[in-house]
């Protein structure tokens, strides 16, 4: 943007356009007031005036700006502590899933406190998960990160719970569940 605005400048310079009284002016000659639309301008703000002229040119799309493969660390799935899991119904689920599932519970549950919708308030079931009564909703990763692994053998299972599918649009029908 500047470098049009320095040209542009540089051609009022040639014309000699600036005001003879105040050089901070330029007085617009006709071709500058068919592009500006203006007597004269402050070459301050004649980047300013530029941009209504100036469109990004798009670039052609690249292999890098295609769409991911979705295996970045927060679509890796992770393993859950049985006592996640048992809350969520999934042995492994990856973590932005987690949170998506939470959200839902809390809404599910009427967990939001109605004081401070910022926070949530625990229950029973929750508790071994977040040993708080309360806790703010979007610092509850900081809780969830130590009930998630990416290795098996972290955690000890009674019980082994279905694979978690995710949910696609055409299968959303209102289930917070894939399958």
């Amino acid at each position: 943007m500047s470098e049009v605005s320095l040209r542009l400048h540089q051609e009022a310079l040639t014309r000699q356009l600036h005001e003879s009284s105040d050089k901070m002016y330029i007085v617009c000659d006709d071709d500058f007031k068919a592009v500006f639309g203006l007597e004269r301008i402050r070459v301050s703000t004649l980047t300013n005036h530029c941009k209504k002229h100036i469109f990004k040119i798009e670039k052609e799309k690249v292999e890098s700006d295609k769409k991911r493969s979705g295996n970045s660390m927060y679509s890796k799935k992770l393993w859950l502590s049985p006592e996640l899991a048992e809350i969520l119904g999934y042995n492994h689920m990856p973590r932005h899933a987690v949170v998506k599932e939470m959200w839902a519970i809390i809404k599910a549950r009427g967990l939001q406190d109605p004081k401070n919708k910022k926070f949530m308030l625990v229950d029973d079931q929750l508790m071994p998960v977040f040993k708080q009564k309360r806790v703010q909703t979007f610092g509850m990763l900081k809780y969830l990160k130590n009930h998630m692994a990416p290795d098996e053998d972290e955690f000890e299972y009674s019980v082994n719970y279905p694979e978690y599918l995710p949910v696609t649009k055409d299968e959303a029908n209102g289930t917070t569940h894939g399958s």
